[in-house]
């Protein structure tokens, strides 16, 4: 059985299939007896709670948590930190961001003063995603950026890029894409440095802002460099798929128009299997693709 140490437990997780992560979490919990293990069961414990809030199982979230609470003892400072960021996060799920600022601000408080900084991080980049207003969201996270920069964690240090892709979607709100555009690339840069494989993400996130400012053949450039990306990884790459056919799609409009419509059809097919589980949850969209792989005008 594997065991949980200090920092184990981030890595444990896999957030696309979050109730694998949490039978991993329960598997580890039967080890956890002794009173020396009470801090890291506490700590754990959380971690169930978020894998159960990311299924919609709210209720037994919560309920994870108030035991939680109700458990801790003075000095399980980390637990206590992640008490207070799992609560929010899962009053956040649920529908009730006010409700759950004040649990991100406590957990972030908590963890400055212990010097826990890659959980001060997540905290304060939580305080900014419940933040209604998009440019006062920009304006946290660039704070939230220095905080980590000058921490000497790396593992704080590693928010760099899921905050700037945080404010490049709030330039999105903002409607002001030339500066979102610099956002993903900055975003791109970053996760070049501390993990090469979200980069990806990042450059499809530039590629899907430049078609979106009519820059097309800009955008599809980058797409297609994430397609053969993809292809030499063997990874399905199921959002580029569809990027590509709405930027073939675009170009129609253009020259050589059946040429383009032959090539969105086909990104399309290839993408709407892939996208099935993914957008269960959007089905107009998934009806779409299907429209134009079969053939049919938007």
């Amino acid at each position: 059985m594997t065991s949980v140490s200090d920092a184990s437990l981030d890595l444990l997780w896999d957030y696309n299939d979050p109730a694998a992560s949490e039978a991993r979490f329960l598997e580890l919990r039967q080890g956890l007896g002794a009173p020396e293990d009470h801090a890291r069961l506490m700590e754990l414990d959380t971690q169930i709670a978020r894998a159960q809030g990311l299924q919609g199982r709210f209720a037994d979230a919560l309920a994870m948590l108030e035991t939680v609470q109700e458990r801790l003892l003075a000095g399980e400072t980390r637990a206590a930190i992640r008490y207070e960021l799992e609560f929010g996060r899962v009053l956040r799920s649920s529908g009730s961001p006010e409700a759950a600022r004040p649990f991100f601000e406590r957990a972030a408080a908590l963890g400055e003063a212990a010097g826990e900084d890659r959980l001060a991080v997540d905290a304060r980049h939580m305080v900014a995603l419940v933040e209604p207003d998009p440019a006062k969201r920009v304006s946290l996270m660039l704070n939230d950026l220095e905080f980590a920069a000058a921490s000497s964690d790396p593992d704080a240090r590693a928010w760099r890029g899921s905050l700037w892709n945080n404010i490049g979607m709030a330039f999105h709100e903002l409607g002001d894409l030339d500066d979102a555009v610099q956002a993903f690339e900055t975003s791109a840069s970053c996760w070049e440095e501390d993990d090469p494989k979200r980069a990806l993400i990042a450059h499809w996130m530039v590629g899907w802002t430049l078609r979106l400012q009519g820059r097309l053949a800009e955008a599809l450039a980058t797409q297609e460099v994430l397609e053969r990306a993809h292809q030499e990884a063997g990874t399905p790459g199921a959002y580029v798929e569809e990027e590509l056919g709405e930027l073939h799609l675009a170009l129609a409009a253009g020259p050589d128009a059946e040429d383009h419509l032959r090539r969105a059809r086909e990104h399309f097919a290839r993408a709407l299997p892939l996208l099935q589980d993914d957008l269960a949850d959007d089905p107009d969209r998934l009806a779409r693709i299907k429209r134009l792989a079969d053939g049919e005008e938007d």
